[in-house]
């Protein structure tokens, strides 16, 4: 395998690569790209020639050449294509240190889900092939995988830190976050669900509603706000108990 994606192939000696020869490089290749990961799906990996993908793209198996070397040098575009545009928007979120934390967690969440819905053929077969994957292929998969829920848990734990989530475990509330987002490449559809920033509000909203603190329970970094609201729920304790203890007034009847 040459290690090159399809978008990093030069182009052939002698074309000059004018900007708009670049600009149709880049439509073909992501064609390409879209065209494989169909047949992939389809047909499966292994029982997919690079005749069929010529055939699929309406051109001459040496023409495809051009644009790829073999059908490994497609698959390895597709897995970096899918979670290595994912790993990029965690990094691109945890590097706004002009937003808040739970902020973050949010743009990062938001831009995985359209992400996702923008690209459910090439992840609905990652999903599929992945036992299938050549062990090259599959452990550049893998460290993807581990970097995405590295980044995303991270992110959830600066914001526990902050006292702007519930102190859930950060790596079960990451995972639960990428399986809702994941399953977006499963499910989505445009013409029923609408457009993808609106769909990705509400899935965002729904996410951390359920593990944001609410607004009077909020506390500011470091150990001693936190135990001041702790104080604060053993004074209230203290009172329900003492009500609760006092008798009863006698019966007027």
């Amino acid at each position: 395998m040459s290690g090159m994606t399809v978008e990093e192939r030069p182009a052939a000696q002698g074309d000059g690569a004018p900007a708009r020869g670049q600009a149709r490089r880049r439509i073909v290749s992501n064609e390409l790209l879209e065209c494989s990961a169909r047949l992939f799906a389809r047909q499966g990996f292994a029982n997919t020639s690079f005749q069929d993908i010529a055939d699929a793209m309406g051109i001459s198996r040496p023409a495809l050449y051009h644009y790829v070397s073999n059908k490994e040098e497609l698959l390895t575009a597709l897995v970096r294509d899918v979670l290595e545009r994912v790993v990029e928007i965690l990094e691109d979120a945890k590097a706004r240190t002009d937003l808040a934390e739970d902020a973050r967690i949010e743009l990062a969440l938001r831009g995985i889900v359209i992400n996702n819905a923008g690209n459910t053929t090439r992840f609905r077969l990652l999903d599929r092939s992945e036992p299938d994957l050549p062990a090259e292929i599959a452990e550049l998969h893998r460290q993807a995988r581990r970097r995405v829920l590295a980044l995303l848990t991270g992110l959830i734990e600066d914001a526990i830190a902050a006292g702007k989530l519930r102190p859930l475990p950060a790596r079960t509330v990451a995972l639960g976050m990428l399986g809702m987002a994941n399953w977006v490449a499963w499910w989505y559809r445009l013409e029923a669900d609408g457009a993808p920033e609106n769909m990705a509000d509400v899935l965002v909203d729904m996410a951390m509603t359920g593990i944001r603190r609410a607004d009077d329970r909020t506390v500011a970094p470091g150990p001693w706000p936190a135990l001041q609201l702790l104080k604060e729920d053993l004074a209230h304790l203290e009172s329900a108990m003492r009500t609760a203890e006092q008798p009863s007034p006698p019966d007027p009847a």
